[in-house]
């Protein structure tokens, strides 16, 4: 299964895309703000966590300049 996430401007248009989800039968969620920032938090995450590791020692030279 796959997602598409489409950012709606109107109220209008939120309408016609959920009722047009339902009509199809798809499933669809109103994601809110909360939802959005979270989406963001695990991205970066997930990005940090490929990086290559940095030992400790690195990390402390870094904060004591």
């Amino acid at each position: 299964m796959e997602t598409i996430i489409i950012n709606i401007k109107t109220q209008k248009d939120k309408l016609l895309f959920t009722s047009l989800a339902n009509r199809l039968k798809l499933k669809s969620k109103i994601l809110s703000e909360e939802d959005k920032e979270d989406y963001g938090l695990l991205k970066a995450m997930i990005e940090a966590k490929q990086e290559d590791y940095v030992d400790r020692e690195t990390i402390m030279k870094a904060l004591r300049k």
